[in-house]
C-alpha cells in the first residue's frame, strides 16, 4: 500500500514538473523568464549560479550515460530513471554552486525542493526496477 502511494505521488510529482516545465519553455519563447518556483521577470536574466548548475547538471548527467553506455553497453531503464539521475546531478552541481557563490540562503529553496523530488522519484523508480527483475 505505502508504494502504491509512492508511486503515485511520484507520477504526481513528476506530471506537475512537467506542466511547470512545458510552461516556463512557452513564456521564454514569448520573452517572458520565469524563475523557479513562478518569479516572473520580464526581461531580466536567469541569475548566472543558477544556469551553471544547470548547465553542469546536464553534463554530469550526459557523463553519466555516457560511461554507463561504454562499460555496461545498452541495459534498458525505465524513463523515469533518467530524470532520477538528472535530479540528482541538479542538487549536487545546485549546492556546490550556490556555496561557492555565497548566495542568498533564500537560494538554497530550489536546492531543497530538487532534493525532496529526487527523493520521491528514486524511492519510487527502486520499486520499478525491482519488478523488472523479478
Amino acid at each position: 500500500m505505502a508504494t502504491t502511494n509512492l508511486k503515485i505521488l511520484s507520477k504526481i510529482l513528476v506530471a506537475l514538473l512537467g506542466i511547470w516545465t512545458l510552461t516556463i519553455s512557452c513564456f521564454e519563447i514569448i520573452g517572458i523568464t520565469i524563475h523557479f518556483p513562478f518569479t516572473i521577470s520580464p526581461g531580466i536574466e536567469i541569475p548566472y549560479h543558477r544556469l551553471q548548475s544547470l548547465r553542469i547538471s546536464i553534463f554530469l548527467t550526459f557523463t553519466y550515460f555516457a560511461m554507463k553506455y561504454i562499460f555496461w553497453e545498452s541495459s534498458k531503464l525505465a524513463p523515469v530513471i533518467f530524470l532520477d539521475v538528472y535530479l540528482k546531478a541538479l542538487v549536487t552541481s545546485g549546492a556546490l554552486i550556490f556555496f561557492s557563490n555565497d548566495v542568498e540562503l533564500s537560494e538554497y529553496r530550489v536546492v531543497i525542493f530538487f532534493l525532496i523530488a529526487s527523493v520521491i522519484i528514486h524511492i519510487s523508480s527502486r520499486t520499478n526496477i525491482k519488478k523488472y527483475f523479478s
